[in-house]
């Protein structure tokens, strides 16, 4: 396999985010996720942190680094001597992480709807729910980017209500494996987008009114379009 020398292609759809006052690792790390996340860096492929370093007009260290973090995530690969392929998850693959999304998220959901929240906690999850149905564009076209990183900032918001750290690290590194490949952009393609995002709203409303029941089906069923197609 040919190492990918990264060209302006990798980087296309992602001239909204700009390297800010974050660490230029942690900037670096938010670019690549991204581009992993959307499909613009391919399955399978090999890319290196200096052409992803040139590319980003950064230097290599930052870049490498967060590269190294995406591998720990499970989202990258280490190749020795080339640099990191991009990981391509199997239908099997990806039905083990549904099967565990299932057993912990919705878990999760079932324990913060029978918590009392606090006005502000509850007013922020039903920003952030309001903020996916807001993420989408009229024809439900274009760039899942902005979508996908609100539904992601309200769920993470939701497993972090209940305190628990080591909880919130599994939730996010199997959003991420769920979602790499772009695997989401059916969704879009089926014109279901602001559908999941509705289901933000209900659950957000369900939760704060703590409808133990009603969340925990909201969510049961909101995580059926991460259950990937198995062939018969």
């Amino acid at each position: 396999m040919v190492t990918v020398d990264v060209g302006e292609g990798v980087m296309r759809g992602m001239e909204d985010i700009r390297l800010s006052k974050m660490t230029l690792k942690d900037s670096a790390e938010m670019l690549i996720r991204r581009a992993l996340l959307d499909g613009v860096m391919s399955p399978g492929e090999v890319y290196s942190a200096n052409a992803l370093a040139r590319s980003l007009e950064i230097s290599n260290s930052p870049v490498r680094e967060a590269m190294m973090t995406l591998s720990e995530r499970g989202l990258l690969e280490l190749v020795r001597n080339r640099g990191f392929r991009v990981v391509e998850l199997s239908v099997d693959d990806r039905l083990e992480v549904y099967e565990l999304r299932r057993l912990i998220e919705v878990e999760a959901v079932r324990r913060v709807a029978g918590m009392q929240l606090s006005g502000a906690a509850g007013a922020r999850l039903r920003d952030l729910a309001q903020a996916t149905v807001d993420a989408i564009h009229d024809d439900e076209r274009g760039s899942m980017s902005e979508y996908l990183e609100a539904d992601h900032q309200f769920h993470m918001y939701v497993v972090q209500l209940l305190g628990n750290h080591r909880w919130v690290d599994m939730v996010e590194r199997l959003r991420d494996q769920s979602r790499i490949n772009g695997f989401y952009m059916h969704l879009r393609e089926a014109g279901m987008v602001r559908r999941t995002a509705q289901e933000h709203v209900d659950l957000a409303d369900a939760i704060v009114s703590r409808d133990v029941q009603r969340a925990t089906e909201i969510m049961a069923g909101h995580l059926a379009y991460a259950k990937p197609t198995v062939a018969s």
